[in-house]
């Protein structure tokens, strides 16, 4: 269990701070009783540009979670070698796969902008896990996520590299984290690629909690049909979390939804907002 949680957003779209940056992406500084790690590091150095500014020291942090093996949650990692040294990087196996995104133009490379030689190289320890995972007390990775939700399904312009061959890709690597609070479960989500629905149930599965306190992240629904976007809300509004904070890649007409459903419950994070459970 978690007593005290602190979320402080370092990397995101947005930003109304006028020392602080955006960018495409996301990273969250997380504290906790246990310790603090990072949850994604956007695509440059911009988290760590935001932490200095913020007064965050990144330097004695646990391990940092990658989400998913996409530019633009991975990308600062090398930033972050760079500045502090060695870190323990935990992720799925597939997220160091060749992945790639169909557009009308072409194919384009939408992977992790780096290998993992040359991470290791650098001082990273690199732990792979598919399975649900303690990685602190109250703090879990959820393993790759089953989808169950028939409106919650992965794109077919999302392809890997297999050999010489394309393939569509099912991004298994996508994963969030679950973190136990008095309140109930605070779920973290990358770009929320497995679904929202399907992420937030696999948290409770694994945690046998069915208290949610909040979700908070991208939920991947910036390109998706209303009805799409009407099934998900309508079922988020069943789970009934106390707090959504759609980050990210949530999408416009998905976060009017979420606020025509949920009111105040509903809050839009800029770079530098914090979170808090105590």
């Amino acid at each position: 269990m978690v007593t005290n949680l602190k979320l402080t957003i370092l990397t995101e779209n947005r930003v109304t701070h006028p020392r602080l940056v955006a960018e495409q992406g996301l990273s969250i500084f997380v504290e906790t009783d246990h310790g603090n790690f990072l949850f994604d590091t956007g695509q440059t150095d911009a988290f760590i540009r935001n932490a200095k500014e913020l007064k965050i020291d990144l330097a004695n942090i646990r391990f940092i979670v990658l989400s998913h093996g996409h530019y633009d949650h991975t990308g600062g990692l090398p930033y972050y070698l760079r500045e502090f040294g060695e870190v323990e990087a935990i992720c799925h196996p597939a997220a160091v796969n060749k992945k790639y995104k169909v557009y009308p133009g072409g194919r384009l490379d939408i992977g992790v902008p780096w290998e993992e030689r040359t991470l290791k190289n650098m001082g990273v320890k690199c732990t792979f896990k598919s399975h649900p995972s303690e990685l602190l007390p109250g703090v879990w990775l959820s393993g790759e996520i089953p989808r169950n939700s028939k409106y919650e399904r992965i794109e077919e312009e999302y392809q890997e590299r297999v050999l010489e061959s394309y393939i569509h890709d099912e991004l298994h690597d996508d994963m969030c984290v679950v973190i136990q609070t008095p309140k109930g479960l605070v779920v973290l989500l990358g770009c929320g690629h497995s679904g929202p629905v399907n992420s937030i149930k696999h948290a409770m599965r694994i945690t046998n909690q069915k208290k949610v306190h909040a979700v908070i992240g991208g939920m991947h629904l910036q390109q998706s049909s209303q009805e799409r976007i009407d099934q998900i809300v309508h079922n988020l509004k069943r789970i009934n979390p106390d707090f959504i904070v759609p980050l990210h890649c949530t999408g416009f007409a998905a976060v009017h939804k979420m606020f025509s459903r949920f009111k105040n419950r509903v809050k839009l994070f800029n770079v530098g907002d914090v979170f808090t459970v105590s």
